[in-house]
């Protein structure tokens, strides 16, 4: 009688011991994988970081019309399609937007009537991006701001300046980016008379702009 009794409490205690082994085990110190899944869907992404973005662009400026500069009575032209580089720096408070200015300088093709005809122009630019968890983002752009143009760095005429367009920029490896961008520059120039003694009447100028550009972040 004894041995059964000893026989059946062994019997009862594996079966217990089998039951605990068989039960959920216990979360690992480490695993803290679906802790992190629940509060993601909880707490919201960090806010990005700030960055001062800097760069350099070669610069295609396409006369589309020149306006009133160049009358129909009046050839050849003063104003024709050149090309240049724009220096710009700027403030990236977010993903999604650029604050920043610009400077652009071209040679433009005078016909003769210059011997170096350049287009400078000052903008303030704002961007709007469209990010969309991939190393490529498209944006929008628009500026404003003032452009000069004469001969060999003169100011023979002014006027304001604007810009619209858009673009597409890919992350580049330790924080630099490549841009390419078109856009629609119009531009008003006052009248003047240039170094020929030709008579020029002011009016909008309108530019389309391309650009390839080579873009660095610095964090503030």
């Amino acid at each position: 009688m004894g041995d059964l009794r000893r026989t059946l409490s062994r019997t009862f205690a594996g079966l217990a011991a089998a039951g605990l082994a068989l039960g959920p085990p216990a979360p690992a110190a480490g695993d803290s994988g679906s802790s992190a899944l629940t509060e993601s869907h909880v707490r919201p992404p960090p806010r990005g970081q700030s960055y001062l973005q800097y760069g350099v662009a070669f610069t295609v400026e396409g006369v589309a019309a020149p306006g009133p500069i160049c009358s129909e009575t009046v050839n050849p032209c003063i104003l024709g399609s050149g090309a240049g580089i724009t220096i710009r720096v700027g403030w990236r408070p977010t993903e999604d937007f650029y604050i920043g200015g610009a400077y652009e300088f071209s040679k433009q093709d005078p016909n003769k009537l210059y011997r170096l005809g350049i287009l400078q122009q000052a903008r303030a630019e704002l961007r709007h991006y469209f990010p969309n968890g991939r190393s490529t983002a498209p944006f929008a752009l628009v500026g404003l701001g003032l452009a000069a143009y004469g001969n060999e760095w003169t100011v023979d005429t002014w006027g304001p300046a604007a810009a619209l367009g858009g673009g597409v920029e890919v992350e580049l490896s330790g924080k630099a980016m490549l841009g390419v961008s078109l856009g629609y520059r119009p531009v008003y120039l006052h009248a003047f008379v240039d170094s020929s003694t030709l008579s020029h009447e002011s009016g909008i100028a309108h530019f389309v702009g391309l650009e390839l550009a080579l873009e660095a972040q610095d964090a503030l």
